[in-house]
């Protein structure tokens, strides 16, 4: 009777141990999604106004924000600040300056990305923008 007891319990607890392995395993590994496929990324993202995409190295981009993938976002339409020797910024279009001569898109990994923000149309960057495409 003793035995039977015995292996009552060691049975009891593997199966108690997998439980809790594979519980823990599957919350792991659906982490991503709930905390981004809960919501539809793309109701975040105004399509009729400038995002603003801070990246981990301290770099920001304005552009039209796309989610394209999971792990991946795409920029179009693209600006970025580029601070000048007295420390200045200006405004830059991407391709504009850049000798490698990239096209107008950027595909950034989401890893690499802080946050992004809808921009508002009386922004000074918006504002600048079409200032710059009206020339």
């Amino acid at each position: 009777m003793a035995k039977i007891n015995k292996v009552t319990i060691v049975v009891a607890i593997s199966l108690s141990a997998l439980i809790i392995a594979f519980g823990a395993v599957g919350v792991w590994y659906l982490r991503d999604f709930v905390k981004y496929d809960r919501y539809d990324k793309n109701d975040f993202i105004d399509p009729s106004t400038y995002q603003a995409v801070f990246l981990a190295n301290d770099q920001i981009y304005f552009g039209y924000l796309k989610n394209i993938e999971q792990n991946y976002l795409m920029l179009s339409d693209v600006y970025y600040i580029k601070i000048g020797e007295g420390g200045d910024g200006q405004l830059v279009k991407l391709g504009a300056i850049e000798p490698h001569g990239p096209k107008d898109k950027m595909i950034i990994n989401r890893d690499q990305v802080l946050f992004w923000e809808n921009m508002r149309f009386d922004s000074q960057v918006v504002k600048t923008i079409q200032s710059i495409q009206q020339k």
